[in-house]
C-alpha cells in the first residue's frame, strides 16, 4: 500500500516537475475480495498539495474545455496548492453539483486528463483524485447545506434521482421553487445507487446530498412510475424534468439466455447493492468490456466466487472501462478474456457452460470507428460456468407521451433540454443515451437553468 511522504512543503510559485502522479493511498489487495470497503482511500491534505503542486497552469485551460461540466480546473487546484480548501470547494461546487461523486466515478483519464498539458511528459495532473479530496473534505468539515433560494410558488416536478435529476434538484431549489422527485425504484440514487458497487463509490456519499436536498424541501416519491410526463402538467406542476437514464439493457442475441443462471448487469449489481443476495455461484463469467462489467467480476470475487471470467470480444486496450479499474481487477484475481465472443450457453435448465469463439485481432473497423471482431474459424472452445452476466451497455426505454427515436432517447430542441411539449424538459442518458455520472450532472445543471428561465418567462 502506498505510504505518503511525511510533512511536505512545496512552494505555490515553483511547479513540481515530477512525472508521475501522487500515489493514492488504498486498500491492499489481499483483503479486498473479503469486504465491500471502499478501495481507493483518497488522498490526505499533504498528498493534495504535492499533486497539485505538478499542474502547469498553462493558459490554455485545455483539461476545463475538456470536462462535460467545464470545471474551473487550474483555479480549484491553485486553491488547493495554497490550501485554501474552502475556496477549491467553492469554485468546484458553481459547476458540479456532485463532485464527491465525479471524484470517484468520472472518467477522467479520456475527459480533463486526457488533454492535460502535464501529460505530454509524464503522467497527466490528478484531476479526479484532487476534486475527491476537496469534496471529501468539505464534506467532513463543514455543515453547510444547499442554498435555498427566497420561494417563487412554483411546482416542479422531476422524474428520476440519479445523477441528471438529484444534480436539477440542487439548482432548481437554490432559484426558490418547490420540487418533487418521482422515482420508479424503492430507493433513491439511480444508477449511482444500484449499478456502483460500494467498493467503487460508497452509498452514504449520494445519500449525504439526497438528505441535504431533503432539509432543503425537496419531496421524493419513490415506488411511482410516471409513463406520461404531461399528465404532471396537467396536475399542477408548471415544469418537468425528465431525468430517467438509460436503464434498459442491450441483449445478447445468443441461443441460450433464457436459461436460470444467466441475468444482467443491472439485475445483479441491483441484488449485491440494494437486496444484498447472497450468491453461491463459483464459476462467473461476466460478458462487456465498462465499468459496469469490471464492477460486477469485482462484486461477484467479493461475493464468494472461485473463478471470474470477463469475456470481451476486442482487445484487452480497447476495453472502455478505466485503467484503474482493469488493474484493480486484475490484482483481485480477475482473468480477462479478450478477443472472445460467447456464441451459445449449455445447459437444460440452469447454465452449466458457454460455448465461446476467438476473434482475430486483424478486424475491420465498422461504424462505431472501433475494430469490428471477426471470429477464427474453428477456434470454438467451451467454458464451464454456473452463472452468466451480460453487461453489453443500455439503452432508453421511450414515453409515448414524448418524441423519442427508435432507441428510445427523447427528443429535445436544438441547443437546449426542452422536449417538444411546452413545460416539459429532459437530459442525461435519457437524451444521450448511457453516458457518464458528470455529463448526466452537468445536464442536470444545465436544464435547471432553462427551466428556471421558463418559468420565470412564462408564469
Amino acid at each position: 500500500m502506498y505510504k505518503p511522504d511525511t510533512k511536505l512543503f512545496i512552494p505555490v510559485e515553483h511547479p513540481s516537475m515530477k512525472a508521475e502522479k501522487t500515489g493514492m493511498p488504498e486498500l491492499p489487495f489481499e483483503a479486498r475480495i473479503s469486504t465491500f470497503k471502499e478501495v481507493a482511500l483518497g488522498y490526505g491534505e499533504e498528498e493534495a498539495v504535492e499533486e497539485a503542486a505538478r499542474c502547469l497552469k498553462c493558459p490554455g485551460h485545455y483539461c476545463q474545455q475538456s470536462c462535460p461540466a467545464h470545471v474551473p480546473i487550474p483555479e480549484f487546484i491553485a486553491a488547493v496548492r495554497g490550501r485554501e480548501w474552502e475556496e477549491a470547494y467553492r469554485l468546484i461546487s458553481e459547476a458540479n453539483n456532485l463532485p464527491a461523486v465525479t471524484g470517484r466515478v468520472c472518467a477522467q483519464e479520456c475527459q480533463c486528463e486526457l488533454n492535460c498539458t502535464r501529460g505530454i511528459k509524464g503522467e497527466p495532473t490528478a484531476i479526479g483524485r484532487l476534486e475527491r479530496f476537496v469534496a471529501d473534505r468539505h464534506s467532513a468539515h463543514s455543515n453547510a447545506g444547499l442554498t435555498v433560494g427566497e420561494p417563487t410558488g412554483k411546482q416542479v416536478a422531476v422524474i428520476g434521482s440519479g445523477p441528471a435529476g438529484l444534480s436539477c434538484c440542487c439548482d432548481l431549489v437554490s432559484y426558490g421553487h418547490s420540487v418533487t422527485v418521482f422515482e420508479s425504484r424503492p430507493f433513491l440514487g439511480g444508477v449511482s445507487v444500484y449499478g456502483i458497487p460500494e467498493f467503487v463509490l460508497p452509498g452514504a456519499v449520494m445519500q449525504k446530498t439526497i438528505q441535504q436536498l431533503r432539509q432543503a424541501g425537496v419531496v421524493f416519491v419513490t415506488e411511482h412510475t410516471v409513463d406520461h410526463p404531461v399528465h404532471l402538467l396537467e396536475e399542477g406542476y408548471e415544469a418537468v424534468f425528465v431525468a430517467t437514464g438509460a436503464g434498459k439493457p442491450v441483449p445478447l442475441r445468443v441461443p441460450g439466455t433464457d436459461l436460470e443462471g444467466v441475468c444482467t448487469a443491472n439485475d445483479y449489481l441491483t441484488s449485491v447493492n440494494v437486496a444484498h443476495t447472497l450468491s453461491e455461484a463459483k464459476r462467473v463469467a461476466v460478458i462487456g468490456g465498462g465499468n459496469t462489467a469490471i464492477d460486477v467480476c469485482r462484486a461477484a470475487k467479493r461475493m464468494g466466487a472461485e473463478q471470474v471470467t470477463l469475456i470481451y470480444r476486442r482487445e484487452e486496450c480497447q476495453m472502455p472501462a478505466r485503467r484503474e479499474e482493469v488493474l484493480h481487477a486484475k490484482e483481485e484475481g480477475i482473468a480477462i478474456m479478450p478477443l472472445t465472443s460467447p456464441v451459445r450457453m449449455n445447459g437444460t435448465k440452469r447454465v452449466e457452460s458457454m460455448t465461446c469463439v476467438r476473434n482475430s485481432a486483424n478486424s475491420t473497423v465498422g461504424c462505431g470507428h472501433r475494430p469490428e471482431p471477426a471470429a477464427i474459424p474453428g477456434s470454438e472452445f467451451e467454458l464451464p460456468v454456473d452463472l452468466v452476466v451480460l453487461a453489453l451497455g443500455y439503452t432508453a426505454d421511450a414515453f409515448a407521451s414524448l418524441d423519442c427515436d427508435e432507441k428510445g432517447i427523447v427528443q429535445v430542441r436544438k441547443n437546449g433540454f426542452a422536449t417538444f411539449k411546452d413545460g416539459v424538459f429532459a437530459g442525461g442518458d435519457a437524451v444521450t443515451g448511457a453516458a457518464t455520472v458528470v455529463a448526466a450532472m452537468a445536464a442536470g445543471k444545465k436544464a435547471a437553468s432553462e427551466m428556471d428561465c421558463f418559468l420565470n418567462s412564462c408564469h
